[in-house]
């Protein structure tokens, strides 16, 4: 019987509040979604970590014995200090304090009415079921534009990416 990641977290939050649990699963290959077998946990102080690691390693979860270690990297003296605050707006042109929390409604809208309009306005859109007859085949086009010269836009000074003839 395996330990699945909920009971894992609950197993290690009775020493403390945690401000990290993050467990590893194999990416890819024939085990792709199964349990690596570890996982690393982040207490928010350095008292909770300590007893952590001397109550729960060598404790018998299932029917496997755990064990638990330092991480290699960790700075102890570091996890001591307080961490600042991070906040990071979710859109362009959002600002503290709105209406509505981070973001003022206004402001969400416009991001979408922005977003929209640039959808709108590009060309490479996917046509299905086009009429073909009166085109020269991709191929005798692909090799007719690679022959000709790349035009440039003068603004970013980098080639431009145009579209096929559409009939």
């Amino acid at each position: 019987v395996s330990t699945n990641r909920y009971q894992l977290l609950k197993i290690v939050q009775k020493y403390g509040k945690i401000e990290k649990f993050d467990m590893l699963f194999h990416r890819s290959g024939p085990l792709a979604g199964y349990p690596r077998g570890y996982a690393f946990v982040t207490y928010e102080n350095h008292r909770d970590s300590e007893s952590a690691l001397h109550r729960l390693d060598g404790k018998l979860v299932g029917e496997k014995t755990i064990v638990v270690r330092w991480a290699k990297h960790v700075n102890r003296e570091e996890n001591d200090r307080s961490k600042p605050k991070i906040e990071i707006p979710c859109l362009a042109g959002g600002s503290k304090g709105g209406s509505n929390g981070p973001l003022s409604q206004q402001t969400k809208i416009q991001a979408l009415e922005a977003k929209l309009k640039m959808l709108e306005s590009r060309s490479d859109d996917l046509v299905i079921n086009r009429s073909t007859t009166a085109e020269r085949p991709i191929i005798e086009r692909y090799q007719y534009n690679i022959h000709q010269p790349q035009r440039m836009d003068p603004k970013t000074k980098r080639p431009l990416h145009e579209g096929g003839s559409r009939g």
